[in-house]
Order: C-alpha cells, then sequence, then structure tokens
C-alpha cells in the first residue's frame, strides 16, 4: 500500500473497524516495562498508527517520537493524546527516509517492519541500528509463519537474518492479535533485541 491508500483506511474507517488497531497497548510491551527489561528513556514508534502504544509509553515516563505514513492517523494520536493528558511529539513521513541525528534509548515497532517491501528490509536494519544508541533496545512485532501463507510472513530465520548483524536476539515468542469485531487472529512474532557495541 501506498501513502494514500494506509491514509485513507484512516480517514474512511473508525478505528474499531481497522484491523490493526487496539485499543490497548500490546501486552509484550507491557510486561516487558513491568518487568524493568526496558528503562525509562527516548523512543522512536515507527509507524506510531493511532497512537495507543506510544501514548501508553509517555504515560509510564517516556519521551516519545512517533512517525507514520498516514496524516491522517497522526492527527488521530495527536488528538487522543490531548484527551489522556501525555505528550508526544508525533510527525507525518516515511520511517525509511528518517534523516534525525537523534539517538534514542528504544525503538518499538508493531506491525511496521513486515510491511516494508523485502529489498529495503536491509535498510530498515541499518536504520534502527544507527538511531539506537549503545544497548540500545528494540522491541518488533511482525506477522508470523504461523499465519495462512502470506507474502508478508517472517520466519524466525528470517528475522535473525535481518538483525543479528547489528542486535543480540533476547527471545522470540509466539503472539495473537484479535481483530477488532471480527475476533479474527493474527500470528506474531515479538521480538526483543539489544543493539550491539
Amino acid at each position: 500500500m501506498n501513502k494514500e491508500s494506509w491514509d485513507q483506511v484512516y480517514r474512511i474507517h473508525k478505528l474499531d473497524e481497522i484491523p490493526w488497531h487496539s485499543s490497548q497497548p500490546d501486552r509484550n510491551l507491557v510486561n516487558l516495562i513491568r518487568e524493568k527489561k526496558i528503562q525509562k528513556g527516548s523512543v522512536l514508534d515507527m509507524c506510531s498508527g493511532d497512537g495507543t502504544n506510544s501514548i501508553y509509553l509517555a504515560s509510564k515516563g517516556f519521551k516519545v517520537v512517533g512517525v507514520d505514513i498516514s496524516p491522517t492517523a497522526v492527527e488521530i494520536a495527536k488528538e487522543r493524546c490531548k484527551k489522556r493528558n501525555v505528550k508526544c511529539d508525533y510527525s507525518a513521513g516515511d520511517i525509511l527516509k528518517i534523516k534525525s541525528d537523534k539517538k534514542f534509548d528504544f525503538v518499538f515497532d508493531r506491525g511496521c517492519f513486515h510491511h516494508i517491501a523485502k529489498k529495503d528490509k536491509p535498510k530498515y536494519a541499518r536504520l534502527v541500528n544507527r538511531i539506537l544508541k549503545k544497548k540500545g533496545k528494540f522491541f518488533l512485532l511482525c506477522f508470523s509463519d504461523k499465519n495462512p501463507p502470506f507474502a508478508k510472513n517472517l520466519s524466525k530465520k528470517d528475522i535473525i537474518g535481518y538483525f543479528s548483524e547489528y542486535f543480540n536476539i533476547l527471545f522470540i515468542k509466539d503472539s495473537v492479535h484479535k481483530e477488532p469485531k471480527t475476533e479474527h487472529k493474527r500470528y506474531l512474532y515479538a521480538v526483543f533485541m539489544e543493539r550491539k557495541d
């Protein structure tokens, strides 16, 4: 999907009609923070969407930057922040074109990487490596090969292949997302990594 296609989803649908929407932060993320495996600091939310996870992170004291290709999603996220009385710095743009020299303690990706074209996936891995501080943490949630055959599914071998040059992979776990209304299940891998020195 291109920028216009992503933006159209947010323009014409209510949030609970969008398949990837969740009104609650990802439980893997919640557990990592609860277990203090991620320390408070600066975080980049890749493809931040309607802001559910970045709002949660901000509520826990993180300094959050969110980027999404959909300007409408960015505006929705800003409004949701106001309602929750938290601050996130959102902008609309292509995450692969991030030029900032800013370094982050944590990068969060719920459902972005699997939409990156195969030819650009190595570029994405280099980008995350570049914008993370030493020993920075990276959490990835992506479609797994436990779904019915689908071009965007990734295997554990795929994930290790793309990221092991730059990151120590601390765990790869199975996860499930139930789509709003339909309760249709999407199978995912939850991957927690630490940037190598």
